[in-house]
């Protein structure tokens, strides 16, 4: 382990309440589907009063805890990779390779942040379905998405800790 200079521990302490809020989104919308789900089940079948706003709620839940998970898997090196031909490699080889793809991740990273706001600033005019709000409460997942995955990238390249797994998930 390398020692942290105050840069590298700020960082690191950013990133982390970043994972811990991403974490909060997931767990909180998660939870919250099942909540919306049961009493919208209640509403249709036990009241015979449908609820008109549980199901656009519910596709915006799933869609801020699919992209606020990616960010921590991310941060994690839990996202899914087949890394067993990589292992067979020379360490160097291994070395490239990461580098590599963590280019391809930056890349998406920063097309996901850039898009992301260009659709969600472009939609903010607009309304969407039963709750009358704008559509780009979907799309600002995404820019969220990139730019936590940019913030997570800046401190895989300055803290060598974090560019492994923290989990045994690879294939």
């Amino acid at each position: 382990m390398q020692p942290r200079n105050g840069f590298t521990a700020l960082w690191r302490a950013l990133c982390d309440v970043c994972e811990w809020v991403s974490r909060v989104i997931v767990g909180g919308s998660l939870a919250a589907i099942v909540v919306i789900t049961v009493v919208a089940v209640w509403y249709r079948y036990g009241l015979n009063n449908p609820l008109s706003w549980t199901e656009q709620v519910c596709r915006i839940l799933f869609v801020w805890s699919v992209f606020a998970g990616a960010t921590v898997l991310y941060r994690q090196m839990l996202h899914i990779a087949i890394d067993m031909f990589v292992l067979m490699l020379p360490q160097r080889f291994q070395t490239a390779i990461f580098w590599v793809n963590q280019a391809l991740m930056l890349l998406i990273a920063v097309m996901m942040l850039w898009f992301g706001l260009q659709i969600s600033i472009g939609t903010l005019g607009q309304t969407f379905g039963a709750l009358e709000i704008t559509p780009a409460w979907f799309y600002f997942a995404a820019p969220f998405c990139g730019a936590l995955i940019i913030l997570f990238w800046i401190e895989k390249l300055f803290d060598p800790q974090k560019r492994d797994p923290t989990g045994e998930v690879h294939l």
